[in-house]
């Protein structure tokens, strides 16, 4: 259920809106980048820098929790609120056409890199993410994205297993982009918005490649508050251990990042075990 989206009107010119150089070693995953901003920012265009050995990107906003700078973190260091999460080959995310983000002024930004280096050497880069600004005229809604689905995952050797997960709708909210992320056993991802309205609507039913991890922009769909998104994801587990749920590249994750708006500064969780989005 592809649709079209052609957003608010733009610079022509990319910005970086937070990146970090890094080296690591083989065995070493996750470098943090903070950076607080002076000057509200009005998003209308979101894509990755993604080089090789950047597992996942996720860039998050809130209040400084930390010095600006690089350091290294773990996989559950972020803000509160998701402004974009990338994997590999992810692709562009354009806003509908008078959709917008607001990054506003003193937030610090949290760039949490995942980083994944198979080679017996160390490996460098570049990653972050970079924007493009929307005219603040054009823009009638601010967006926001939370992460949809489940941690509860338990995959046994050389089986096919499928979990469901989902999002709560804490508001009434009109989603919009659907973004599937599992790891390197994930096979297949379907999202259903299940509405009073118009009955199950299925947003997303795609096989799920670990190196082409996209956005879908999907027909815009209005969620009263209360309803869900299910999230159900198929993981093919060829390998000879059990498989759960964890942040390494050798675990297994069932989420779907969900554009949707108006932003009210929700929680970047919204599965099962997690607050309501």
């Amino acid at each position: 259920m592809q649709g079209s989206a052609s957003g608010p009107s733009a610079s022509p010119e990319w910005e970086t809106v937070l990146a970090g150089d890094w080296t690591i070693e083989p065995g070493e995953e996750y470098i943090c980048v903070r950076q607080t901003i002076d000057q509200a920012t009005t998003v209308a265009a979101l894509e990755a820098i993604a080089p090789l050995g950047t597992h996942h990107t996720l860039l998050t906003m809130g209040q400084p929790s930390g010095p600006d700078g690089t350091a290294p973190c773990s996989a559950f260091e972020n803000h509160a609120q998701i402004v974009f999460a990338s994997g590999v080959g992810t692709n562009r995310m354009t806003f509908p056409e008078g959709v917008a983000l607001e990054i506003p002024a003193g937030t610090q930004l949290l760039l949490n890199l995942h980083l994944f280096n198979t080679s017996a050497e160390a490996l460098s880069g570049t990653s972050g993410t970079r924007m493009q600004p929307a005219a603040e005229e054009d823009v009638q809604h601010l967006a926001e994205s939370v992460l949809g689905g489940t941690a509860q995952l338990d995959i046994p050797p050389q089986q096919d297993v499928s979990h469901v997960g989902g999002c709560v709708m804490s508001h009434d909210f009109t989603v919009f982009a659907v973004a599937p992320h599992m790891h390197q056993l994930g096979v297949h991802m379907k999202v259903v918005a299940e509405s009073a309205l118009l009955g199950d609507v299925v947003l997303v039913d795609e096989p799920y490649s670990f190196d082409e991890q996209i956005y879908y922009m999907i027909d815009p769909i209005e969620m009263s508050e209360g309803e869900n998104i299910r999230v159900e994801c198929t993981h093919r587990n060829t390998t000879n251990r059990q498989v759960g749920f964890g942040d390494s590249s050798l675990d297994e994750m069932c989420f779907a990042g969900l554009f949707r708006y108006p932003a009210r500064g929700s929680f970047l969780g919204c599965a099962v075990g997690a607050p309501q989005g």
